[in-house]
């Protein structure tokens, strides 16, 4: 049995004490009278639970955390399954174990962090970020934020360029291997029902290139493994942002690691202004952006990666973000609006960064 809560009603007040003096929150006659739990998110996360705990020492413990954030693995066996298999929860584990203190990427603090393979049993205890803001992805990102957000994920990029030969990523997700199968095989389950739901979306030109597209995805994962490789988030969107827009702190900070992968370093650049930026926005700001990301790279000692290569990078990347947006419109909640709304946002934006760039005749054979 795992020797940590695998559900929120296993919480104890002993518990959340040990973990907290474990990590330097609290003195040693001090401890956790009481807590609450509440669920955050409900009917948004597939894959877990997210709660947040509020604690109560007392009185005399003002230094100490008044909230925390717990993320468990999801009750239903279906939903945990494919958890496991994606490998999501023992990402997000070694990120914070492993990966999160060498580097300056800004993310809430964890206070502890578990993952029990051959059952999936999780659980992550992170600080509460609700003092800042959220992002909001169907408004979009701004060319400000967009910045402090390569800002906040270039040294994790920098730090592992052609770099991830490391013990503790034997296992992680690599685009042109152990994701391959796996990943192009949900897109190929989903696609269909994206285009049934959401065919209003995709501009003609692109519709009509679908099942190429899809039957090509598994090459195009080979194609984007044939590039620089360093370890990205993997899910950068607008919803997994929270800005600080107070004086103390940093100006963000990243939250959700469990798409931690290995793959084409400007992924997570194209994700951002595929599907987080509008279209507007995307066009008037796309080339400083590449340009600012390739400089703050060059800054952290990234050496003989031309501009030109970021740029080719960044097209094929937007390509492969086009299928994500797909995945996203082939498994919406029809009873979920804000998922419909995004998911048609989402789906417009991608494709027309494929329009506009002229990627369709990048798709690769099958």
């Amino acid at each position: 049995m795992p020797d940590f809560p695998t559900r929120p009603d296993l919480l104890t007040r002993e518990w959340l004490t040990q973990i907290l003096k474990s990590a330097d929150q609290l003195a040693g006659n001090q401890e956790v009278q009481t807590f609450s739990v509440q669920p955050i998110g409900v009917g948004v996360g597939h894959m877990g639970r997210v709660v947040r705990t509020e604690l109560d020492y007392g009185g005399g413990c003002s230094a100490a955390p008044s909230s925390l954030v717990i993320k468990f693995s999801h009750e239903v066996q279906a939903n945990r399954a494919v958890g496991m298999g994606l490998r999501l929860y023992d990402r997000e584990v070694t990120f914070f174990n492993q990966i999160a203190g060498s580097l300056a990427v800004p993310r809430p603090a964890c206070y502890f962090a578990a993952y029990v393979d051959e059952t999936g049993d999780c659980a992550i205890v992170l600080e509460d970020m609700r003092r800042f803001r959220n992002g909001d992805e169907l408004v979009g990102v701004s060319f400000d934020e967009a910045k402090q957000v390569i800002d906040a994920l270039t040294p994790l990029h920098a730090a592992y360029w052609e770099n991830t030969g490391q013990e503790f990523l034997r296992d992680a997700m690599r685009v042109e291997s152990n994701w391959n199968e796996a990943y192009s095989t949900i897109v190929e389950g989903t696609w269909e029902n994206c285009v049934e739901q959401f065919g209003y979306c995709f501009p003609p030109e692109v519709e009509k290139s679908l099942e190429k597209y899809v039957g090509g995805l598994r090459r195009l994962h080979l194609v984007m493994g044939d590039r620089a490789q360093t370890l990205v988030h993997g899910d950068p969107r607008m919803d997994n942002v929270m800005f600080n827009d107070g004086d103390e702190g940093p100006p963000l900070v990243l939250l959700d690691w469990q798409t931690l992968m290995i793959t084409n370093p400007l992924h997570d650049l194209a994700y951002i202004l595929s599907m987080s930026a509008t279209t507007e926005a995307r066009r008037s700001m796309e080339d400083d952006l590449v340009r600012y990301y390739h400089s703050k790279l060059t800054e952290l000692g990234v050496k003989g990666y031309s501009v030109e290569q970021c740029y080719d990078d960044y097209d094929l990347a937007l390509l492969y973000m086009m299928s994500i947006a797909m995945v996203m419109g082939g498994g919406f909640d029809p009873a979920n609006e804000r998922g419909k709304l995004l998911a048609e946002e989402v789906l417009r934006r991608a494709c027309v960064c494929v329009t506009d760039r002229g990627l369709l005749e990048r798709i690769p054979e099958s």
